[in-house]
């Protein structure tokens, strides 16, 4: 039987062995896990001072239209980012800085391209049906404009870096000094008693926040580029790179409005304040999956490493471990959620949105379902079967969208829940099938066969 001691003593076993596979994971799971750590205590605290500045009708606003721009983001960026970990990990391993070279020229442009079109469309339409929406949503729109490119961009170069095993590097600049550079600006202009109840004024700092880790990524990259990619010919693939990020970038928008779709639904059909006291449920159930998210974020290439060298064993196994550490950090989480939800909320966001725990509660479980099936969507794009992610988050779309029309309008927030927490589960059972019948690997702990 599997339990927290055994997984802490092997853990340290396969630190204890410089080279292997299992000192890598360990180095930079723990790393990782500082960094997210980190990164979601920052994240919340300013989801808190955001929260009690704007109040719930202002937090709506910043949150509808944050998530209006992560919509534009995907098309801008066709998949390209995801693409990047494994084409960078894969000539990273066989040496081949040509071929490297000629990606990082490609996707740089290809996403440039594709992003400044988005603006200008964006643009376009803002100019003619801007009116229908209020000032500050309208004015937070124009300026959200900006953030395009920079989060496209800004994507490409961690991914990139992820790619190239700096795992932690490649989660430094959106992910920890964003919010941290926005955080401390906040707290700041209160210090120095600045209005901060304008979601127009918040979305300038949030650009400022944005372009600065944009930067500061920038720089990071370019510090730790192969130096053998200067002396190299650029060799393009350019017609295969666009055929395989295709079914990255569809992946990737449905899983956004899979993400997205609950605060959408909400903003067309509910007032603005029940938007911003339900994006405080969906924060706090993003713990559940915090643990997920840190093994993701180093896995990849690691998949894409073990499945080139036909090591399915080995995969299995790193697959098994991680899911039952995804589940140790899942479940007490889950509990305490639902035991406490209520105090918790009124402690830290105010009586005003004790309202989110009834969408809490749905959302922890729907979350608590998604960690049990382990990282099974890097798992398949990392393998080569990235359209079947993209047809199984299809399907989870459009029991997403369908839902959310039905019930928000009816049920509002706990609708919206509802219709997240449904899609999770359908979407995960649709990769789960698809992994174990594609590669015979069984990615739930609690699932797994006995031999």
């Amino acid at each position: 039987m599997f339990s927290p001691f055994e997984f802490i003593k092997r853990a340290n076993e396969a630190r204890s062995r410089p080279g292997s596979l299992g000192a890598a994971l360990v180095k930079g799971a723990v790393g990782t896990a500082a960094i997210k750590v980190a990164s979601a205590g920052i994240a919340f605290a300013t989801s808190i001072v955001l929260a009690k500045s704007l109040g719930p009708a202002g937090y709506g606003i910043f949150s509808y239209v944050v998530a209006l721009v992560a919509l534009l983001a995907i098309p801008s960026e066709l998949g390209i980012p995801s693409l990047a970990v494994r084409e960078i990990a894969v000539a990273n391993a066989h040496k081949d800085w040509g071929r490297m070279r000629g990606f990082i020229a490609w996707s740089h442009r290809t996403v440039a391209v594709t992003s400044g079109t988005l603006v200008l469309a964006g643009a376009i339409a803002l100019s003619l049906w801007g009116d229908r929406f209020g000032d500050a949503e309208r004015t937070c729109m124009w300026l959200a404009l900006l953030l395009v490119p920079l989060v496209s961009l800004g994507a490409l170069r961690d991914a990139m870096l992820r790619g190239l095993r700096k795992v932690l590097l490649g989660q430094l600049s959106q992910p920890f000094i964003r919010p941290l550079i926005l955080l401390l600006v906040l707290l700041t202009l209160l210090q120095l008693g600045v209005d901060l109840t304008s979601p127009v004024r918040i979305m300038t700092l949030h650009i400022l926040s944005v372009a600065t880790a944009f930067l500061v990524g920038l720089c990071l990259f370019l510090a730790n580029r192969p130096a053998a990619l200067g002396r190299e010919p650029a060799s393009f693939d350019s017609a295969k790179w666009l055929r395989s990020s295709i079914p990255f970038g569809m992946t990737a928008a449905l899983q956004l409005v899979n993400g997205r779709t609950d605060i959408l639904a909400l903003g067309i059909f509910q007032p603005d304040a029940q938007v911003g006291i339900y994006r405080v449920a969906s924060q706090l159930a993003a713990v559940v999956i915090f643990g997920m998210q840190a093994v993701a974020a180093i896995q990849g290439p690691h998949i894409a490493n073990l499945f080139a060298n036909g090591d399915m064993q080995k995969l299995q196994h790193m697959i098994t471990r991680s899911t039952q550490a995804i589940l140790m950090i899942a479940v007490p989480v889950v509990v305490i959620i639902t035991l406490f939800g209520t105090v918790i909320i009124r402690t830290i966001y105010g009586a005003a949105y004790e309202a989110a725990y009834v969408p809490l509660v749905i959302l922890c479980f729907g979350q608590l379902f998604n960690a049990s099936m382990g990282s099974v969507a890097s798992l398949l794009n990392m393998t080569g079967h990235e359209r079947d992610t993209t047809k199984s988050v299809l399907v989870g779309a459009v029991v997403n969208i369908t839902l959310n029309a039905t019930l928000v309008p009816i049920w509002g927030m706990t609708g919206a829940a509802i219709a997240t927490a449904t899609t999770l589960i359908v979407w995960n059972v649709i990769m789960w099938h698809r992994a174990r019948t594609r590669l015979g690997i069984e990615t739930s702990p609690l699932l797994r066969r006995r031999r």
